[in-house]
């Protein structure tokens, strides 16, 4: 019996968990679909969506006409007289009603923050767009930089297999064989290393999509981003101020706060409630209305006036550190994007043509018998090592410019782009 139990917790344990993703990631996964997935799942999208339902929700409760519910009392007594016995009965009926606009008050700040949780949700897809953007790209990255290793392990056996022949017929030693042996021992460590950094990759970006960490998919595309068309660093400040969103939240909490110490300040007045009552005594009818309020005497509300107005003086602080935090925001991550720019085309002009041709021209001179082995292998360590440089270089690219798209609010988007032979 105990068996059949853990075979069924272990079946209702695997339901559980295959209906913990939202869906399968398709085999070929594109940067656009990535983007929609991550909107549509990214558990931190998912929380702010259900803030704004969480303020929605209290914008309406403040919203309502009256303090509460009218209340209905009913009472009876039974009078005993000498000679008589009579039973009195009596219906009263109160509401209370809103004084000094506190209703209206209570309102606008709520509506304030519900205003609020909206932009801050605006702002929180931006910056998952940007984070899931980076992710697909360092991924792509990732896998070049295994189909780099590959080649370096390649290029590190055929100089291995090029020596061996040249210690059988003679011309080379022994040393240059363990050199070469060395340098493939060292490309199979590094193209590990560079298989294990994919597989990182693979499982950042699945984490911001919500989805099965053991999903196979490929993402689709080569890694080949687009320059950014920048307006002068002024002009972007002042649209990546108008734009962030996370901004206009900070502003929403100034306007609640300063709404909440108005209505701390009108507390003092009290709310009217009126009745009417009806009763029966001795065969008597008496019927009247009348109102009641309490008197501000003993307790002034000055608790909650102090509070609201220390509130309202943090959100301002708030808000202009946040609007500090932006500019700053924004310039580090234009500097970052204009050095990794200019690296990334001096690496991927110049530097990398001359490498690769030094290797030609080095293969050629070998066969020729004109050169050794050891000098083929330091132009293909250079080459590999020029590769690798300019890999580096297309990471910081993307790191400051989603970093960049995130700092404006998306006001500049890096774009994947396409290569040469995808355009044709």
């Amino acid at each position: 019996m105990r068996f059949h139990h853990c075979v069924l917790a272990g079946v209702l344990c695997c339901a559980a968990g295959t209906a913990a993703w939202a869906e399968r990631l398709p085999e070929r996964l594109t940067l656009d679909g990535a983007i929609d997935q991550a909107l549509r799942h990214n558990p931190t999208v998912q929380t702010a969506a259900t803030r704004v339902r969480e303020r929605a929700g209290e914008a309406v409760a403040a919203g309502r006409p009256t303090p509460s519910n009218p209340r209905l009392e009913l009472e009876t007594a039974r009078r005993d007289a000498p000679d008589d016995t009579t039973t009195d009965v009596g219906i009263r009926i109160a509401q209370e009603f809103w004084t000094a606009d506190k209703g209206e008050l209570a309102r606008k700040a709520a509506e304030a923050r519900t205003t609020g949780a909206r932009e801050r949700l605006g702002y929180l897809r931006t910056a998952v767009t940007a984070r899931t953007r980076r992710a697909f790209l360092e991924l792509l990255a990732a896998r070049e930089a295994v189909t780099t290793g590959e080649r370096a392990l390649e290029l590190a056996q055929e100089v291995a297999d090029y020596s061996r022949r040249r210690l059988e017929a003679g011309e080379a030693n022994r040393l240059e064989v363990n050199s070469a042996e060395l340098a493939v021992g060292q490309a199979r460590a590094a193209l590990a290393a560079a298989r294990r950094e994919r597989e990182r990759a693979r499982l950042d970006l699945t984490e911001l999509l919500a989805a099965d960490p053991a999903d196979g998919f490929e993402a689709a595309g080569r890694l080949a981003p687009v320059q950014l068309d920048l307006p002068d660093r002024n002009r972007l400040l002042t649209r990546a101020l108008q734009r962030r969103k996370d901004l206009a939240a900070a502003a929403q909490s100034v306007a609640a706060a300063r709404e909440d110490l108005n209505l701390a300040e009108q507390q003092v007045v009290p709310n009217l409630t009126a009745f009417g009552f009806y009763k029966e005594e001795e065969a008597a009818e008496v019927a009247g209305v009348g109102v009641s309020v309490p008197l501000p005497l003993l307790y002034r509300y000055d608790g909650e006036q102090q509070a609201a107005a220390a509130r309202l003086e943090r959100a301002q602080v708030e808000t202009d550190a946040a609007r500090r935090r932006v500019r700053r925001e924004v310039l580090a991550a234009l500097a970052d994007y204009r050095a990794a720019r200019a690296r990334l085309e001096a690496v991927s002009g110049g530097m990398l043509a001359a490498a690769e041709e030094n290797v030609r021209l080095t293969q050629t001179a070998v066969r020729a018998g004109k050169r050794g082995a050891p000098a083929l292998t330091t132009a293909q360590d250079q080459l590999l090592s020029v590769r690798r440089t300019y890999l580096e270089a297309q990471r910081e690219l993307i790191a400051a410019g989603t970093a960049l798209e995130r700092a404006t609010g998306g006001l500049v988007v890096m774009g994947q782009g396409r290569t040469n032979e995808e355009k044709k």
